[in-house]
């Protein structure tokens, strides 16, 4: 896929190269030349040093053809109005990081439907290691959430099959995976097993219930 990416914040950057590492290739706009120069030295990605709120630079990174313009560069009203260029152009998969979550709404409004909050992010991540440490990963959506869960000894779960958890309604294991092999509904649970689970977000209090119920340990 081809990507193209506003500012060299440390997202961008850190997005650009994991980006990169997939084999996507990877172009940068960002106005430091400095900050485009050492990425392009250390990295198969291309940095542009240019403005992306002009539709010259933005035609010099071909994002027309991109598969997904990315826009994480110093503010809101900043990323906004390099989302919106983008769009004009014809990119069809627009996202933006949003630092202010009354901003959301107007990003809403303008047509971008895709926003990242990072503060928000990490808020979610630490309250997850808090409060449900066998959470290993997630991903939160508007309509739901996504859980990767590590079976360990001592978990409820342990010796039973993924029939026999009860999910309520609204939640639902999508896969339970044993290495390099995905489980079918009536195969017994085992630690070092990996469970994914989805949870409508108007059922989040019965999702935890039944997570707390079968993975909490003690």
């Amino acid at each position: 896929m081809y990507i193209v990416i506003a500012g060299l914040s440390d997202i961008g950057k850190n997005l650009a190269e994991l980006l990169a590492k997939e084999g996507n290739e990877v172009m940068v706009i960002d106005r430091d030349p400095a900050k485009c120069t050492a990425l392009a030295e250390n990295s198969e990605i291309v940095a542009i040093t240019g403005d992306a709120g002009q539709k010259s630079t933005l035609e010099e990174a071909r994002v027309r053809n991109a598969y997904a313009f990315v826009a994480a560069a110093g503010d809101d009203s900043e990323n906004l109005m390099i989302c919106m260029i983008a769009k004009e152009m014809g990119v069809k998969r627009v996202i933006s990081l949003v630092d202010e979550v009354e901003h959301v709404e107007t990003f809403k409004q303008a047509g971008i439907n895709l926003q990242v909050n990072p503060d928000v992010v990490a808020a979610r991540h630490i309250y997850r290691l808090i409060s449900q440490p066998y959470v290993k990963d997630f991903l939160s959506f508007e309509r739901a959430d996504i859980f990767e869960i590590e079976i360990e000894e001592g978990m409820k779960c342990v010796g039973r099959s993924v029939s026999e958890l009860a999910t309520p309604l609204g939640v639902k294991v999508l896969v339970v995976q044993r290495g390099e092999r995905y489980l079918g509904d009536d195969k017994e649970i085992r630690p070092k097993d990996w469970l994914t689970l989805i949870v409508n977000r108007e059922v989040a209090k019965r999702g935890t219930e039944f997570m707390d119920r079968w993975f909490a340990k003690g």
